[in-house]
């Protein structure tokens, strides 16, 4: 049954899994249903460990090293520990999400998606109690089905630099807590399988009818990490569409759009269900964006710094070297056009959310700018290399 298309379908099991989690928290399963759906996770995880053992030794050896890091490093940063380890720990103990109904301890952001806090907590349901320690090793499983993905797309040297890129992007962020690399390696990948699928012409992986439930897992799981996961996902879909009305393939290509943005019903439900509970940390909301933004808007220096933060980032400045670069060796015109549109919307929309928070926005900027630029980062090396393996393979 797994004998073609290897790397996929264990992808696409694995991600199925981390989803089903998800929906057998929103309906307050049992224990047992709990333990059993993430063991069964965990043998396909040995599957692919273990089925033809010296194949694609990179990732197997890189995994196994990142969860002795993950499992030897305390949580003591904010966002880990007292946003997603704390919802992980309150469905723990709870059994299931809408937990946070009750709007306990608000400064935890209560209405932010559960999808990486729900595994957390299903990974120490298994295990049978709680500590602060290995339920964050949840979060590292979740780069798995992506990470194995990329096999199926790139080989031997390019993979290789597929880790690099993966390092030099995503960094600490792959054990750290932190969901900011989990949304930025999910979006990247979401990009390139729209891209594929909707988009390219020539890529003979589309040929995998496999791909579309991957891409649907994909994006369905990318908005249910965070919110910035919906911005980035909806920011494909417009630079999707935008290329194909275009090109006049709207019509050809609708079908598949419109199933792929059903991936988005599991977000609407649950911020939903936060309005209808008024749940939520709701400072920011509250106050009056245009009194902050508009000071700031004829203020040099706020365009200074969102500039310095974002566009002098130094993992932006190298990526988007490296993807020019790659459009030098290799020009794609549309997948210069998907990439570049949806850079600038992304980057657009951060120094908007920036230039509008209720915060000193240096303290904003030092804070958080390098974290959510990490998102765009991987998106121009990622299809750098992806460029580069299509002129060498074509």
């Amino acid at each position: 049954m797994l004998k073609y298309y290897f790397h996929e379908k264990i992808a696409l099991t694995l991600s199925s899994f981390i989803l089903t989690n998800y929906f057998l928290l929103n309906f307050s399963s049992p224990p047992i249903l709990i333990k059993i759906n993430f063991l069964i996770f965990l043998i396909f995880v040995f599957i692919f460990y273990f089925k033809n053992i010296f194949d694609n030794p990179f990732l197997k050896i890189f995994f196994l090293v990142l969860i002795l890091i993950s499992l030897g490093s305390p949580t003591f940063e904010w966002d880990p520990r007292s946003i997603w380890l704390f919802h992980a720990k309150r469905i723990f103990y709870e059994g299931n999400i809408f937990i946070v109904s009750d709007n306990y301890a608000n400064f935890a952001h209560n209405a932010y998606p559960k999808i990486a806090p729900a595994f957390a907590s299903s990974l120490a349901t298994l295990i049978g109690h709680w500590n602060e320690v290995f339920p964050k090793l949840a979060f590292l499983l979740m780069f798995l089905p992506p990470l194995i993905l990329a096999y199926a797309i790139f080989k031997k040297t390019e993979y290789l630099i597929f880790f690099s890129i993966i390092f030099f992007t995503i960094g600490k962020f792959l054990f750290s807590g932190w969901m900011d690399g989990l949304v930025a390696v999910y979006f990247g990948f979401s990009a390139l399988l729209i891209y594929i699928l909707t988009i390219e012409e020539q890529d003979s992986f589309k040929k995998n009818k496999i791909l579309i439930y991957i891409a649907f897992c994909f994006f369905t799981t990318l908005t249910l990490i965070k919110n910035e996961g919906v911005v980035l996902l909806l920011i494909i879909f417009i630079a999707t569409f935008l290329l194909n009305l275009i090109t006049g393939k709207l019509r050809k290509k609708f079908y598949i759009l419109f199933f792929l943005s059903l991936s988005l019903l599991p977000i609407i439900a649950w911020k939903l269900f936060c309005f209808y509970n008024d749940v939520g940390y709701t400072e920011y909301y509250n106050i009056d964006i245009l009194s902050k933004l508009i000071p700031r808007l004829y203020n040099l220096r706020s365009y200074e710094l969102v500039s310095y933060f974002l566009l002098l980032n130094e993992k932006f400045l190298i990526s988007l070297t490296f993807f020019i670069f790659s459009v030098f060796i290799n020009w794609n015109k549309k997948l210069f056009n998907f990439v570049i549109i949806s850079s600038i919307m992304y980057l657009l929309i951060l120094a908007f959310i920036f230039l509008s928070t209720p915060y000193d926005l240096y303290w904003q900027l030092n804070s958080a700018a390098a974290r959510v630029v990490r998102s765009v980062s991987f998106l121009l090396s990622f299809f750098a290399l992806y460029n580069i393996k299509n002129k060498i393979n074509y």
